[in-house]
């Protein structure tokens, strides 16, 4: 059986950073009546490095949801990782490309690294998600699903 682990970056007390637990929080409801995430390790991480290696080590398909600047505020994208480059500037101090580029060289990247990444404009203190960020919630959501059903 494949391992299959999504990793919500973010604090969900700097408002849009929120993002990436509000999607993990999402697929825990959905996962009681959706079959695709069956078996799906469900983590949220602040970002730090040492733990989202130790969280994706030995995934067969790790899929990071995580909020960057930068883009159209509420729109999202996708990222198959190593070969893509960070899209944008992350609101943690160690962005995603470069734990990607430590977990290359430690020899600890999933066999399948998906980045899905929204662009965010509220970053100050505070609870919950811009209307434009939480409005991707949903859609962002059912693309996890659509890749952490087994192969």
């Amino acid at each position: 059986m494949e391992r299959r682990v999504v990793i919500g970056v973010g604090n969900e007390y700097r408002r849009d950073d929120g993002f990436g637990p509000r999607v993990v929080a999402e697929l825990a409801e959905r996962r009681r009546h959706d079959p695709r995430l069956a078996g799906v390790d469900l983590r949220v991480s602040d970002g730090e490095p040492a733990r989202m290696l130790e969280a994706w080590t030995g995934a067969d398909v790790a899929v990071v949801v995580d909020v960057a600047r930068g883009g159209p505020p509420g729109e999202w994208t996708e990222l198959a990782l190593p070969r893509t480059a960070e899209p944008a500037t992350s609101g943690h101090g160690f962005g995603l490309g470069a734990t990607v580029a430590l977990a290359h060289e430690l020899d600890r990247l999933p066999r399948r690294l998906v980045a899905l990444v929204a662009y965010g404009v509220e970053f100050g203190f505070g609870t919950g998600l811009s209307d434009v960020v939480a409005a991707a919630v949903s859609p962002v959501a059912e693309r996890v699903c659509e890749l952490g059903a087994p192969s």
